[in-house]
This record gives structure tokens, sequence and C-alpha cells, in this order.
């Protein structure tokens, strides 16, 4: 029986996002509080957009089990079929110009990214996202 692998970013990382995220309402809330005429619509769709922002960043995930693989990235979710990967690769984002992410090439000709491997900018984190590639790729059939 193979073991199931979850990818997720590093614990400090999604504790600084969340960390981040924290500051930024209590300041917005701050700025309602202490000068309720400087705008509450702007600050309010300022919070919401920024903890949605925060929980979706901090919840990026992968998992591959017997059932397939399951994508959790920024703007979607995707659960896929063994049958339907061909492969994994290590390469370079397709959103941003830094770094480093493995990429699902799937049997219809489609890639698909996996943002929650995009920890460690240029080049750092390299062994971790090959450990990674090794126990993702036991997964295929």
């Amino acid at each position: 029986m193979k073991e199931r692998v979850e990818i997720r970013q590093p614990l400090l990382l999604r504790i600084y996002i969340i960390g981040f995220g924290v500051v930024w309402v209590g300041l917005l809330i701050r700025s309602i509080v202490t000068s309720p005429e400087s705008g509450i619509g702007v600050a309010i769709v300022m919070i919401v957009i920024g903890v949605a922002f925060m929980t979706r960043i901090a919840s990026l995930k992968c998992v591959a089990d017997g059932s397939g693989l399951f994508v959790r990235n920024f703007f979607s979710s995707r659960r896929l079929a063994w049958a339907q990967v061909e492969d994994f690769r290590l390469g370079r984002p397709m959103a941003a110009p830094f770094g480093y992410v493995i990429h699902v090439l799937l049997l219809d000709g489609g890639v698909l990214t996996l943002d929650a491997t995009a920890w460690g900018l240029f080049g750092r984190g390299n062994t971790k996202r090959e450990r990674a590639l090794a126990s993702l790729r036991a997964w295929l059939p």
C-alpha cells in the first residue's frame, strides 16, 4: 500500500501569511473605528478581499492517494483520477518569472501547476521539491 502524500506550503510561511492577514485586518478595523468618515465601505471591501486572499493562500495543497490527485491552487481546485495524469515535472511557474514549482502533465495535453510547491525563491527549496516530485511519481500507474 502506497503512503498518502500531502504537500503544503511550509508551516512558517503559512503562519506568516495568517499573521500578516491579522495585522492587515486589525489596521483596517482600527482605521474604521478611529476615523469612520474616511470610507467605511472601502475598508470593509479591503477586509473581505484580504481575508479571502490570505485564507486561500494558506490553504494551498496537493494530496495524492489511492483515489487520485487533489489540487487546491489559488484560483481553483481540481480532483484528478490517476488515469488522467501522465507525469510530473519540475519547472518555472507559469505566472511568475522566478522560483520553481511542480507541474502535473495531463494525458489530454494540459499542464496543471501545483501552487503549493512554490516555496523558496531562486532555487531554494529544490531538494524538498525533488523529494515531493519523487513521492508524487510513486503514485503513477
